[in-house]
C-alpha cells in the first residue's frame, strides 16, 4: 500500500470507530466529524495527482447517489449517516464506497434481524415493510419510515457502516476476506 493509502485507511477507521461511539452513545454523527474527514479526504488524495482528486470526487458523487435514492424513497438513512458514507468516499474512492456499502447492508440487515427478534418484533416489522413496500410500487405512495424514537428500539446505522468499511479493508487493502 502507497503512503497516502495508509494514511487514508487509517483515517476510515479512526472515524468509523469514533462515528460507532456518537451514533451509540448521542444518536448522532456529528458534522465536526463528517466535515474535516471530508476535506482532508478531498486534499490527501490530491496529493497523488488529478487521478487522486477525482477519485476522492467519485466517492461523494456515489454516497451523493445514494442519498438521492435514499430521499426518493422515503428517509432510510438519516442526514449523520450519509455524510459518513461522503467521507468514506472522499478518503477512500468509489471502488471502496461500493464495497462499504454492499457490507453495510448486509450486516445492517443482520443487527436488524437480531434486534427485531430480541424485542419480539420481527413478525410485525416485517408485515409493515412489506405493505409500505406495495404501496409505493401499487400506488407510488411515498414510503414512511416511523419515528418512534421513544417506543422502538433502535439500530445506530453507524455500526452497520463502520462494520462494512472495516470488512472492505480487509478485502480490499489486507486481502483477507
Amino acid at each position: 500500500m502507497t503512503t497516502i493509502a495508509v494514511v487514508t485507511t487509517s483515517i476510515v477507521v479512526l472515524l468509523v470507530a469514533v462515528a460507532i461511539y456518537t451514533d451509540v452513545r448521542w444518536g448522532k454523527i456529528f458534522n465536526y466529524l463528517t466535515g474535516p474527514a471530508i476535506v482532508l479526504g478531498l486534499v490527501i488524495n490530491s496529493l497523488s495527482g488529478i487521478d487522486g482528486f477525482l477519485r476522492s470526487i467519485q466517492g461523494i458523487g456515489l454516497a451523493l447517489g445514494l442519498f438521492l435514492i435514499s430521499s426518493l424513497l422515503g428517509r432510510i438513512l438519516g442526514g449523520g449517516d450519509i455524510k459518513l458514507l461522503i467521507a468514506i468516499g472522499a478518503l477512500q474512492g468509489p471502488l471502496f464506497l461500493a464495497w462499504t456499502i454492499c457490507g453495510t447492508a448486509i450486516i445492517g440487515g443482520i443487527l436488524g434481524v437480531i434486534i427485531a427478534l430480541r424485542h419480539g418484533i420481527l413478525v410485525e416489522k416485517l408485515k409493515t415493510l412489506f405493505a409500505t413496500c406495495y404501496m409505493r410500487v401499487t400506488f407510488q405512495v411515498p414510503m414512511e419510515m416511523e419515528d418512534n424514537k421513544a417506543t422502538e428500539p433502535r439500530l445506530p446505522y453507524a455500526i452497520a457502516i463502520g462494520l462494512g468499511a472495516i470488512a472492505t479493508i480487509a478485502r480490499l487493502q489486507l486481502h483477507i476476506l
